[in-house]
């Protein structure tokens, strides 16, 4: 019944509207979609309905950094609510333990039921009211956002603690378009961007 409906809304004439609100009630509080969700999807439908009804680009999970986190220097609520700074290592000595759930997260590029904005804009930070939440101490509360403008997709760092890389550079205060398979890291948390062909690709293989 659920792939039925799912692939009603993935008709070509409901491409946008329905197809958006289909995906909107699959998206958590955090922004998130289930990966094995996903998956049965992937198993259910035709390729091409799978990718009409996805019709956003989104961010996977790939990977995390090893490295250490700076512990604040005092422990007080004000001090503990600040973000902790992230030194990369490449040996893993004396690494700290990382969300393993955020190396398999998908973040769709909708706005979910729960999205306190609107329009193409998605923010990422740790705390509620972000599009995309990732609650780990080395985001900043307030750390990247990404743009849909003109046709394209557009990543800017908000000024981060830790930073956000693409495809390995840190990047400056100044947005820049993202593509399909570009690398995006938020701190340790490391993401690709794959529009919707590749990510039906990357479900189909896992």
């Amino acid at each position: 019944m659920l792939f039925r409906q799912l692939k009603a809304n993935a008709k070509p004439e409901t491409r946008s509207p329905a197809a958006a609100g289909g995906l909107a009630r699959m998206v958590n509080s955090a922004g998130r979609v289930g990966l094995n969700l996903l998956q049965r999807m992937v198993q259910a439908m035709p390729a091409e309905d799978f990718i009409r009804f996805v019709h956003q680009p989104v961010l996977a999970g790939s990977g995390i950094h090893l490295g250490k986190l700076t512990s604040p220097s005092n422990h007080g609520s004000r001090e503990m609510n600040r973000t902790i700074l992230f030194e990369p290592v490449e040996d893993g000595e004396g690494t700290v333990s990382a969300l393993d759930s955020l190396k398999l997260a998908i973040y769709l590029l909708i706005k979910g039921e729960y999205a306190t904005s609107i329009g193409g804009v998605f923010s990422v930070g740790r705390i509620d009211g972000n599009d995309f939440i990732m609650p780990d101490y080395a985001i900043s509360k307030k750390h990247a956002l990404i743009e849909i403008r003109r046709g394209g997709y557009f990543l800017k760092d908000l000024g981060s603690t830790n930073g956000t890389l693409l495809n390995g550079a840190r990047m400056q205060n100044k947005a820049l378009e993202i593509r399909d398979h570009d690398v995006i890291s938020f701190a340790r948390y490391e993401f690709t961007f794959l529009f919707p062909p590749s990510l039906h690709d990357m479900l189909k293989q896992a």
